[in-house]
């Protein structure tokens, strides 16, 4: 079941670091890249502002996580990459469905994890384009008590030409935690004879238990 929680855990990252660190674009950058670096650099800033004020009242941290989503993350395109090949498939009311469903267990999951990252340091690293549409802002974690090894981040960000930097993708140690969702979605649904009705039932029981699944 970790496996499943992976990108949620790992926005939770967001939610529950100090920044040790400017977010400074190199010297000579493009203006995506500019761009990404300054949009991550954001949104750590407007999480350290929540963390200074958190009363520790899940309604509220529901409803900053929502905000945040909402504001530095492009969850159209990842909640269409997180099913797979069988989005295209899926009515326009299962997509409506699943995505509604697919946010809610993302900030349940994330509000879980709110405390259990306390004590992380972010240092930001290097900013390298990835091809004509990414923007690959990495990073540091490290605990600020010893008791854990640092961990790398990558910041996947989708950043065209002309068009506002969002968050699409996070690599833990290079792993990439919204392909790992993808093929556990993708699973549920072939093992159910390709219908996506199954991942909206697994996505309803997890909702269901609002971030107790672990």
């Amino acid at each position: 079941m970790f496996r499943r929680n992976l990108l949620a855990a790992a926005a939770g990252l967001t939610v529950s670091l100090f920044v040790s660190a400017g977010f400074m674009a190199p010297a000579v950058a493009s203006e995506r890249v500019t761009a990404s670096t300054a949009l991550i650099g954001e949104m750590i800033t407007d999480l350290e502002t929540f963390l200074d004020t958190d009363t520790g009242e899940t309604d509220a941290r529901e409803a900053e996580i929502s905000r945040v989503l909402d504001t530095y993350f492009d969850m159209a395109s990842i909640t269409r990459f997180s099913a797979g090949q069988y989005w295209r498939a899926a009515t326009p009311e299962e997509r409506t469905q699943y995505g509604a469903l697919f946010t809610d267990v993302l900030i349940g999951t994330i509000v879980r994890n709110f405390d259990q990252l306390e004590g992380l340091a972010y240092t930001a690293g290097k900013a390298t384009e990835k091809g004509d549409k990414f923007v690959i802002v990495s990073g540091t974690f490290t605990d600020t008590t010893g008791e854990r090894p640092p961990v790398a981040v990558n910041w996947r960000v989708l950043a065209p030409a002309g068009k506002q930097a969002k968050v699409f993708d996070i690599e833990i140690e290079n792993l990439s935690l919204l392909v790992t969702q993808k093929q556990e979605n993708v699973a549920v649904i072939r093992k159910n004879k390709g219908k996506f009705a199954a991942l909206i039932k697994v996505m309803e029981e997890r909702a269901a238990n609002r971030g107790n699944d672990s």
